[in-house]
């Protein structure tokens, strides 16, 4: 039979690796929406400079995908928060599950 610490050390292992995860799918999202922002800084430079019917119209497209971006990488941190308030939770409940355990034993020794 398992202990009810070992059960609590897993599931802190598991929520580490989802956090750890989640955390570095947010950062390449991160990484996307930096992308797509340079991009467009670039176009506004070059739309300073002529205004082309083209250029404008690549503009109304990337700010759609500047905003998708931005979308994406907020929810990713999000995600990445969730997974984190898990962590925080087991880090308190391993810490309980082994003062229970130690009480026991104490007692166990009067």
């Amino acid at each position: 039979m398992l202990s009810e610490l070992f059960v609590e050390i897993q599931k802190l292992e598991v929520r580490l690796n989802n956090y750890l995860e989640e955390e570095e799918k947010a950062i390449g999202l991160l990484t996307m929406y930096i992308t797509k922002i340079r991009e467009q800084n670039d176009l506004i430079k070059s739309l300073a400079e002529s205004k082309k019917p083209e250029s404008i119209e690549k503009m109304a497209k990337l700010r759609i995908e500047v905003a998708k971006a931005f979308r994406n990488a907020l929810r990713g941190i999000s995600k990445a928060e969730h997974e984190k308030s898990h962590l925080l939770e087991s880090y308190g409940q391993i810490l309980l599950v082994m003062e229970e355990q130690i009480q026991r034993i104490l007692k166990r020794g009067e």
